[in-house]
């Protein structure tokens, strides 16, 4: 059966239950090259959680600035992706629907949050008007900053980041004793490469941490070393492995690596073969076979295979896999687990056209 027939069979099945809709629509919503109309079309689903996504484009929030529901204002508001234009967009309309002075002075303040956060991104609180200038002003306030427990949960000072243009002081700091001042500099966009090297084999590890999340100039080394231990986070979706300086080429030696999740980085190196995507995909750990199964090297029987995982992480992974035959993926979509149907929903050989009927349902 040609892949022409297997979809208009699909779309002359019944149609989906309430279940199935919204795990269709969830998939889609996370479909990275879905079309910006397909975008908009899931914004009347009952939760559009991929208004969350950094990647959406602008014509999608515009759109969902000016929607009728809270639900979809609501989570474009809390985003953290609107821009400027698109924050006064909303309130302006909001103000002419009649929403109350107290609900409008809460988004106004979410509105200041997000400006400050993208201008200084992980700093506590406001600047006061002065910042330390000399360096014996650095130093009396380092030295008074409290010592905090590794454990701490920690925001940059201030006072430190209104410094981070200045290099000599960033190379002050980082030398200073006390880890929430080293914390503080290690949040800096940019940093002198020995400023940046000293941190990347700092003993504290949040500020190993902290600078392969902020700072652009974060060694590799440290960023390989970081992505042995920490998962990642929300604030800072894929670091380190997707910051600029994470190591693509040399990778394939860690494909014997005893540590998983050091293996599955070998997939990652561009000389990486088809044969190693095979190999891996039989790896005792599900987070390495889960990494085969997202891979395009993979051949299509070896996906298919996958999607019978004795892992849920490892058979969703497989049903996004764009290689899947046509009544492979039609059969997912309509069949009886429903992540299954939505990760195979998000899968970019689910032709457009189908995608499009499927937003509509």
């Amino acid at each position: 059966m040609g892949d022409e027939v297997v979809w208009e069979a699909f779309r002359a099945g019944a149609g989906p239950d309430a279940e199935l809709r919204g795990r269709w629509r969830s998939g889609l919503g996370h479909r990275a090259d879905a079309p910006v109309e397909v975008l908009i079309a899931l914004l009347d689903g009952d939760a559009p959680y991929f208004l969350y996504r950094r990647d959406l484009p602008a014509p999608v929030l515009d759109a969902a600035v000016l929607h009728p529901s809270k639900g979809v204002w609501g989570r474009a508001a809390e985003s953290g992706a609107l821009s400027p234009e698109q924050w006064e967009r909303l309130l302006e309309t909001l103000a002419r629907r009649g929403t109350g002075a107290a609900r409008l002075a809460l988004l106004r303040e979410l509105r200041d949050e997000d400006a400050a956060r993208a201008e200084r991104p992980g700093l506590l609180g406001v600047s006061p008007p002065v910042a330390p200038r000399t360096a014996a002003e650095i130093a009396e306030l380092a030295d008074a900053v409290p010592e905090i427990p590794a454990e701490d949960r920690t925001y940059a000072l201030w006072w430190v980041g209104a410094l981070f243009d200045d290099p000599d002081a960033m190379r002050q700091l980082a030398a200073h004793p006390n880890r929430w001042v080293r914390r503080s500099v290690a949040r800096a966009p940019r940093l002198p490469a020995d400023v940046a090297a000293r941190l990347g084999r700092d003993e504290d590890r949040v500020v190993r941490l902290f600078l392969t999340e902020s700072c652009a100039d974060a060694p590799a080394e440290t960023l390989l070393d970081v992505w042995g231990w920490w998962p990642g986070s929300f604030s800072f979706p894929g670091r380190p492995r997707d910051h600029p300086n994470f190591p693509r080429a040399g990778l394939l030696r860690h494909a014997d690596d005893p540590r998983p999740r050091y293996r599955l980085l070998a997939l990652d190196d561009p000389a990486a073969t088809a044969g190693l995507a095979v190999r891996l995909a039989a790896d005792p750990d599900p987070e390495v076979r889960a990494r085969a199964a997202a891979d395009r090297r993979l051949p299509s029987t070896a996906a298919v295979a996958l999607l019978g995982d004795p892992d849920p992480a490892v058979r969703r992974a497989a049903a996004g896999h764009p290689t899947l035959p046509a009544a492979t993926l039609a059969a997912l979509l309509r069949g009886p687990d429903p992540d299954l149907a939505e990760a195979a929903a998000g899968n970019p050989a689910v032709p457009l056209p189908v995608a499009r009927w499927m937003a509509t349902r």
